[in-house]
């Protein structure tokens, strides 16, 4: 299926954005899961909202779409955890065990905040919502880019500590803290918990399987511009509950009650009605 979707997305670049699609070609031979997390996510957006249009400049670069649904208008920046990438820093190969074990592996947190940190600044001139989508193809993206996965990526990974010598009892003494190293949206300055990378509104984490996708979303606690979630009413976002956090604790909640990821089935790429006309 995920071949339909690249070929329909390549029959709809070809008709309505000529430069597009010779670039989009050019991608799809030198990075081709980047460009299937191309056609993939503008296939789902579509699904999504009324209009989706290619916002990329050919010249200029940008983001690449803009979303649009009555009044509400988003922007979209696409970028991809490559399946060799993610199969080093998590030590889990990218194929299913012939036997069906598992094994340790550890979380891609620092790779997919690194992901933000490079596209922070693409996303910073648009005056509406900003969304960065981070795909990934890896077999264990479910895991990797799930609810789990969202949690680590907006506190960084946890750490548990024991301070010795308090007179308490040991489970009295024990407690999760982070350092916020791989925060994407916060960090610490001079012992002051303070936002980071205002200019993304949200990031979806996107896990790409055969016949379908898995979202979940993670919200900014302080973006330059707000997303409005009822746009994406089916997507489960994670939230800081209080923001600014008070005496440095940091309470995490998702939007609805015991979150799994948003299952969307792949569809091909047809032109609606309006886009029709204008050929």
């Amino acid at each position: 299926m995920l071949a339909k979707i690249v070929e329909s997305y390549k029959s709809f670049l070809s008709v309505k954005y000529e430069s597009h699609y010779k670039l989009f070609c050019n991608r799809l031979g030198d990075k081709p899961e980047g460009a299937r997390a191309e056609a993939v996510t503008f296939s789902w957006l579509r699904s999504q909202f009324e209009e989706v249009t290619i916002a990329e400049d050919v010249v200029t670069g940008g983001a690449d779409f803009l979303c649009v649904s009555g009044n509400d208008k988003i922007i979209v920046e696409v970028t991809c955890a490559e399946s060799e990438a993610v199969s080093t820093q998590s030590y889990l190969p990218n194929r299913v065990p012939e036997n069906g074990s598992g094994g340790s592996f550890r979380m891609i947190t620092h790779k997919l905040r690194t992901k933000a940190s490079e596209k922070a600044s693409q996303l910073s001139d648009y005056r509406m919502p900003r969304v960065l989508a981070i795909t990934c193809e890896h077999v264990a993206a479910d895991v990797l880019l799930g609810p789990l996965g969202a949690e680590m990526l907006l506190t960084s990974d946890p750490k548990i500590r024991v301070p010795i010598a308090t007179g308490k009892s040991i489970d009295e003494r024990i407690y999760m803290t982070t350092d916020l190293k791989d925060s994407v949206f916060f960090r610490f300055n001079k012992g002051t918990v303070e936002p980071c990378r205002q200019s993304i509104s949200a990031i979806f984490l996107i896990s790409i399987l055969a016949d379908k996708l898995l979202v979940v979303g993670i919200l900014h606690p302080q973006p330059r511009h707000v997303l409005t979630i009822s746009m994406l009413p089916l997507v489960p976002f994670l939230r800081i509950k209080k923001w600014p956090p008070e005496n440095h604790r940091i309470e995490t909640e998702w939007v609805i009650h015991s979150p799994k990821p948003a299952a969307f089935y792949h569809q091909e790429i047809t032109f609606n009605e309006k886009e029709l006309r204008s050929i």
